[in-house]
């Protein structure tokens, strides 16, 4: 059974999709900086990597050529697979392509856990690659100041703003004693490493 998904997977493998790379482009010391890259099919701020806020069209953009990052920003963006002109046709592909390997990966989970006869599940998915060890969520609101406890010891930074309110170290948010706090909207998941 699994070996029919691989077939089926492999037959749709040749057929054009919209490829996306990760690219980290970093502003050190809160200095500009410009990341060469083709940026024709769109870009997207996958993860902010600092406590500085990463704000497109002002601490980060991108134009033809290049991702510019400046006062602080640093993080990963996505590049491509997100153009505006490619083709319906090109879309419904890559959707394919995309919901024939969760199949598969389905599957193949669904089959080494029936050969081991034990459990699986997700684990916490992080501490190793530059991952966060662990996140937590910390909400400002109505606009109010609020204070969190910080679950774990390590270094703490914005993981994923939910806010559209900035959340700007030392202005939004920051760290006192074994507490995170949040203020002006800020809502955001935080990591530590």
């Amino acid at each position: 059974m699994k070996r029919d998904w691989v077939l089926i997977l492999l037959l749709f493998a040749g057929a054009p999709s919209a490829a996306a790379a990760t690219i980290r482009c970093e502003s050190k010391d809160g200095n500009y900086k410009v990341c060469s890259v083709d940026t024709r099919n769109g870009v997207r701020l996958s993860r902010q990597l600092s406590s500085h806020g990463c704000w497109q069209n002002d601490t980060w953009g991108y134009d033809r050529n290049r991702i510019w990052v400046d006062r602080g920003c640093r993080a990963e963006f996505q590049v491509g697979g997100a153009s505006s002109s490619s083709s319906n046709d090109d879309a419904v592909a890559a959707a394919l392509i995309i919901g024939l390997a969760g199949a598969v990966i389905i599957a193949s989970q669904h089959d080494d856990h029936h050969d081991r006869n034990d459990s699986y599940g997700y684990g916490n998915g992080y501490g190793h690659g530059g991952n966060p060890r662990n996140t937590f969520r910390c909400e400002s609101k109505d606009n109010r100041f609020r204070y969190c406890n910080l679950p774990y010891r390590g270094h703490v930074e914005v993981y994923r703003q939910l806010s559209s309110n900035q959340c700007i170290y030392g202005r939004t948010w920051g760290l006192e004693r074994n507490r995170i706090w949040v203020s002006h909207g800020c809502r955001a998941d935080f990591a530590v490493y």
